[in-house]
């Protein structure tokens, strides 16, 4: 697999730069927090992103062609911890919260700068505001 690894750190330089385009894009909207990443550190594979409506933001979202998606339920209320089920408030909140944004390799800046302004809009529909 040597062939892969050939260009790994461009692939690392371009996930960082992505999401600090997403960082700086999203800056401005007040109803939206970034789930931070130390992009000094780590190497993200998703940009995600707490927003009120989650649900109806995502439709929205969805329905314009914008590749967003949810990335992760809370795993206490997956079937396969059922038996172990409880209320989990905080956990339960974020989890209608959490909204994961278009992120690839092949994501320009000008696609960034696209769902971004989506987002804005979908966020002023929603919840009937």
């Amino acid at each position: 697999m040597p062939f892969q690894l050939d260009g790994f750190q461009t692939a690392e330089d371009t996930r960082r730069h992505l999401w600090r385009t997403y960082r700086d894009a999203l800056a401005p909207l007040d109803d939206v927090t970034l789930i931070d990443v130390d992009v000094d550190h780590a190497v993200p594979h998703l940009c995600q992103v707490r927003v009120p409506h989650r649900d109806e933001v995502f439709a929205n979202l969805r329905g314009q062609d914008i590749g967003v998606g949810v990335h992760y339920p809370p795993n206490h209320t997956q079937p396969a911890f059922a038996t172990w089920h409880r209320s989990l408030p905080a956990t339960e909140q974020a989890g209608s919260e959490i909204l994961s944004l278009p992120f690839h390799p092949h994501l320009t800046e000008t696609d960034i700068n696209l769902v971004v302004t989506t987002l804005e809009q979908a966020l002023k529909t929603a919840g009937g505001s």
